[in-house]
């Protein structure tokens, strides 16, 4: 039912500061949940934070920490910090060239100084910890690479005969990679000999007028190699903390963004095939993604007027965060924090509050980033597309086993709690509408690459239909299913039985859909093109390239409505798909549309997550609702029989809008799935999919909205007028 991935900030932990301390860097333990910050004057403080999600509490009502330690032993700034997830250590260094390895002992976990190396003639750029966390890598300023054991041995020493600034273990351990003050890449062997050294395209091809206006150009300022991280050797009890192990117990989360990546959980045992794991991140904007270090695949991201702080993959090596400065912006607005795919696709940008940006660090299930801003840690909470969608009483979900990456399809019905399983590939969409839903897979069929399947809300397939056209985007009433590429969009008029649809009908989910017996089987084949329908000044190049491409669709029961990124929507006819108007909205690349149950009002989310309402009330006018608008709005849904009620989920609050008025937000995690009888039903997605075999009705909460739950109030106090008062306020037709 969510198409995009939705970021936002959500809490603010203010961390306690001996005097004005500045913090340069933050790291957060995937194992154990600790996070390590450091900062000027050797501040280094070690923190366990407190992030239950207490459903009927805001989150601003709860203890931020459930531990924080002051490590004493650092007298300069502190710089790099480093966890050793299989041993349970911290290393820490500072500008004086000072590391220390720490680890906890007793029973409250107090974090104490085991080991303490000094140089004493370079400055310490970069460490690393092996991942099966038997070694640490230590790369000098001053070309100097040390590779010391776990217990502390040194192991080998070889001055590499240049600045360095960064170092990094490849999957298996076997190739240190080494990253030079100039911007170059080395790749050594494990024992300290030279092997080859790495293509940096991203630096090579950069154009001549921006080199020569940014002096820095080559500053690599994060250069890592994903590996799923390996699990704990120390047995621990941490009070209040969640591992790696208990976040993802058989967790096989699935998020499609690309067609044919998944985003997966941390403890996954297979990562897909050709997916780049090695990431280099230049100062200037530019990061290289390579698959290996002979660079046999590559892509190339570039982030234009940025200052790139660092970059870091997500627990599970499907995407990764930037840090930067967008230097185009008012000094205010500068810090953002970019997501974009291992592939080097964009997911998601945001703005976060102006001050010192340090870094960042993810939190081990993937679903939270801590965000380092002066002496704040920004958690900043991540809200995946997910592919699921629900009909009737059925959660409909996919997800990919633990072990094979095999794609598996749910039917769970919620009433009498019975599931459904399929085996199925190359899924690409669900959609659903009443009592039915919209599978789409990609089958490279002589007939079509894509098969629409309907199924009922057991899984039995109902009717299908095979398109040329690629499935970007999709919608659904009670008699058509519309799909949309970037250019184009077909109609299918689909079939269900007789006897069960005049049941959908009497539900009253299908209020006022078009029958199917009277549509030529000829409209199913017709592809539309979206290009056929612009005026002159909206006409795009004739070199092939679609320059407004389409983003989003909503339908009612009668038209539909088409969005493209430059802000303009197409309104066309049902059944006969027909141009009817068009509307330059003002708000770009829509994300999200959908209309209420009698086609009167639009609810439409933009590029930012911004909401703002549009009025319909004739098939060529479209009357924007100017004092309306909410932001950092990620989910909505209308109310199945009245048509000024709307619920929508607000960063972590369920608001409901009566026509524009709001009620007293709720704080709440879920997602909505439906809105029926005044009461919204959400669920719990996240938990879902940790778990995927264990769904349950527990996974579902109903949420009576307010009115509703005073007059149960006011009846109950026998005060039958105001009631009646009430509901004939209300007029909804659940309150009769």
């Amino acid at each position: 039912m969510q198409n995009h991935m939705y970021v936002f900030p959500a809490r603010k932990f203010q961390i306690q500061t001996p005097g004005s301390t500045t913090f340069t860097c933050i790291s957060w333990m995937l194992n154990r949940g600790y996070v390590a910050v450091g900062g000027s004057d050797g501040a280094l403080r070690v923190m366990l934070l407190n992030l239950d999600q207490d459903k009927s509490n805001p989150p601003s009502s709860l203890n931020p920490w459930l531990s924080s330690q002051q490590l004493e032993g650092h007298s300069s700034s502190v710089r790099v910090l480093s966890w050793n997830e299989v041993y349970q250590k911290l290393a820490s260094t500072d500008d004086a060239g000072v590391i220390i390895v720490w680890m906890t002992h007793g029973p409250d976990e107090s974090w104490f100084e085991e080991m303490v190396n000094n140089r004493q003639k370079s400055t310490v750029s970069s460490l690393k910890w092996s991942n099966d966390g038997m070694k640490i890598a230590i790369a000098y300023e001053d070309g100097q690479v040390i590779i010391g054991s776990v217990d502390g041995n040194r192991l080998w020493n070889k001055d590499i005969g240049g600045s360095l600034t960064k170092i990094a273990w490849n999957t298996d351990d076997t190739l240190l990679l080494l990253g030079f003050a100039d911007g170059e890449v080395h790749a050594y062997s494990q024992y300290g000999d030279f092997v080859s050294k790495v293509k940096m395209l991203c630096v090579e091809n950069m154009e001549l007028e921006t080199a020569l206006s940014n002096l820095r150009k080559d500053v690599i300022v994060s250069m890592e190699w994903y590996v799923p991280p390996h699990s704990s050797k120390i047995v621990t009890n941490v009070g209040g903390g969640q591992s790696l192990t208990q976040q993802y117990r058989n967790a096989d989360t699935s998020y499609n963004l690309t067609g044919d990546e998944s985003y997966n959980s941390a403890s996954r045992l297979k990562v897909p095939e050709g997916r780049p794991p090695f990431l280099v991140a230049y100062q200037n904007g530019n990061i290289q993604l390579m698959c290996n270090e002979n660079i046999s695949s590559v892509s190339i991201v570039r982030l234009p007027s940025t200052l790139i702080i660092m970059a870091q993959w997500s627990p599970d090596g499907s995407m990764f965060a930037v840090a930067g400065l967008q230097l185009d912006l008012p000094e205010t607005e500068r810090n953002v924090l970019h997501f974009i795919s291992a592939y080097g696709e964009r997911l998601q940008s945001i703005r976060l509050a102006p001050g010192h940006f340090a870094g960042i660090a993810w939190e081990s299930s993937g679903h939270r980033l801590g965000a380092l801003i002066d002496t704040n840690i920004y958690l900043v909470v991540i809200k995946f597309p997910y592919r699921w969608t629900y009909c009737g009483q059925t959660l409909v979900f996919a997800y990919k086993t633990l072990d094979s990456l095999q794609e598996v399809l749910v039917f769970y019905e919620t009433k009498m709690e019975v599931k459904t399983k399929r085996y199925v590939q190359n899924l690409c969409s669900l959609k659903s509408y009443g009592d039915y839903c919209v599978t789409i897979f990609r089958t490279e069929e002589l007939r079509g690459a894509y098969t629409m399947q309907l199924c009922d809300s057991i899984g039995t397939p109902v009717d299908s239909h095979t398109t040329n056209v690629p499935c970007n985007v999709v919608a659904m009433n009670a008699s058509v299913v519309i799909v949309a590429s970037t250019e184009s969009f077909i109609v299918w008029h689909y079939s269900v039985p007789r006897q069960e649809n005049t049941t959908a009908v009497s539900t009253g989910f299908q209020k006022t859909g078009n029958t199917n017996r009277n549509i030529p089987t000829d409209q199913n084949d017709k592809v539309h093109y979206i290009d056929e329908h612009r005026t002159e000044k909206q006409q795009q190049p004739t070199n092939g390239v679609t320059t407004d491409p389409i983003c989003a669709i909503a339908t009612s029961a009668n038209f539909f409505l088409i969005a493209c990124e430059s802000g303009i929507l197409y309104r066309f006819s049902l059944p006969n798909v027909q141009l009817q108007s068009t509307f330059k909205s003002n708000i770009p690349a829509p994300k999200l549309m959908t209309i209420n149950c009698d086609g009167s009002r639009l609810a439409l989310i933009g590029k930012y997550n911004v909401l703002r309402l549009i009025d319909l009330p004739k098939e060529n006018i479209f009357t924007p609702i100017l004092t309306f608008e909410r932001r950092e709005v990620w989910s909505v849904e209308w109310d199945d029989a009245k048509n000024d009620l709307l619920a929508l989920m607000e960063k972590q609050r369920l608001v409901i809008v009566r026509g524009t008025e709001t009620d007293e937000p709720i704080p709440h995690i879920g997602r909505i799935c439906q809105f029926k009888d005044l009461v919204v039903r959400l669920v719990l997605l996240d938990d879902i999919f940790k778990e995927p075999d264990r769904v349950s009705r527990h996974s579902f909460v109903e949420i009576e909205i307010k009115i509703l739950k005073t007059i149960k109030s006011t009846l109950e106090s026998d005060k039958l007028q105001d009631a009646i008062a009430l509901i004939e306020k209300g007029n909804h037709p659940k309150l009769w």
